[in-house]
């Protein structure tokens, strides 16, 4: 068994999965997930729940005990007398809930290593896995299991007719929580005008007559900046579209280009067309906090990334 400890919004929860996938696959395993942290965290509204929900996905859940013995939690003073004492009377299923043996693997970077391979049946995945590397081995499985669940609504159905009336590229402005919460605004940077009018620019060049589809969860803020291109649609998020929708209808376009964010990181990988193109930033994080080396895959491009100040 494999065990991968979800966190975070849509598309942390979807790097986490696909990584559990693919290393489940190498042991020959069931894998299996870890949802305490949405019990257990408050304050990261709107990503403080399960989300995987909305795909095809066969999802089975870790017991407790099963998530304790797998990732082997230190145990307090109290705890390890009250082990002793279990062992003496012979409290199997108390000395298996506070036993420490787990396999923890608690990588410090997003850089992959091959060495992710080679962890045995048993680890307990914690960590954040945003590389395709992770899951390459599996990715026409990852592809299947990241099929929608439900059908889409009727206002999603009208964009999709139009993203598909012709060349059609995604556009993902992330500001929203970036803006708001002071930490992400220091430690991951909100892209400027800057990057997204070099980024549309060398896309038009590439795809003459492209027309562009602009999902953000700040749509009057990225009107105003992408104001004067011309075939610019701005998706109007009071079509009340959920976020499998969202995610759905930028996968359905023919290229992207993606913000700093998890979400149209997949959007863009989602898409299933020979020839796409696909600009990224870079750097990926106005703050070095972590190596991103691996997180844009090598068939992508990228655009120096200009973050405001």
């Amino acid at each position: 068994m494999i065990i991968a400890r979800l966190t975070g919004g849509l598309g942390n929860q979807m790097f986490q999965y696909a990584a559990g996938l693919a290393l489940a696959d190498q042991r020959r395993t069931v894998l299996k997930l870890d949802v305490s942290w949405f019990r257990e965290t408050t304050g990261w509204a709107p990503h403080g729940r399960y989300s995987l929900d909305g795909f095809l996905l066969p999802a089975q859940f870790s017991t407790e005990d099963e998530s304790l013995c797998a990732s082997g939690v230190p145990l307090t003073r109290s705890e390890r007398f009250s082990l002793t004492i279990a062992r003496l009377l012979h409290f199997r299923q108390y000395e298996r809930r506070l036993r420490s043996t787990g396999l923890l693997h608690r990588p410090d970077s997003f850089r992959f290593s091959p060495d992710f391979f080679s962890l045995p049946d048993g680890t307990f995945l914690d960590g954040l896995f945003q590389s395709e590397l992770f899951f390459q081995p599996v990715s026409a499985q990852v592809r299947r299991h990241f099929s929608f669940r439900f059908p889409m609504s009727a206002p999603a159905r009208e964009i999709l007719a139009n993203i598909q009336s012709g060349p059609s590229a995604f556009v993902h402005v992330r500001r929203g929580d970036y803006i708001s919460d002071p930490r992400f605004g220091r430690e991951i940077g909100i892209l400027s005008a800057k990057y997204y009018r070099t980024a549309i620019d060398r896309l038009s060049s590439l795809h003459p007559g492209v027309r562009l589809h602009v999902f953000s969860d700040d749509p009057s803020g990225a009107a105003d900046f992408l104001k004067g291109f011309s075939d610019l649609s701005i998706v109007d998020p009071n079509r009340q579209l959920d976020t499998h929708e969202t995610l759905q209808l930028m996968a359905s376009c023919q290229h992207g280009i993606v913000a700093n964010s998890s979400f149209s990181w997949w959007a863009a990988w989602l898409i299933d067309r020979p020839g796409k193109t696909v600009i990224a930033p870079s750097p990926w994080y106005v703050a070095s906090i972590h190596d991103t080396s691996d997180l844009v895959p090598k068939s992508w491009s990228t655009e120096l990334a200009d973050f405001v100040s």
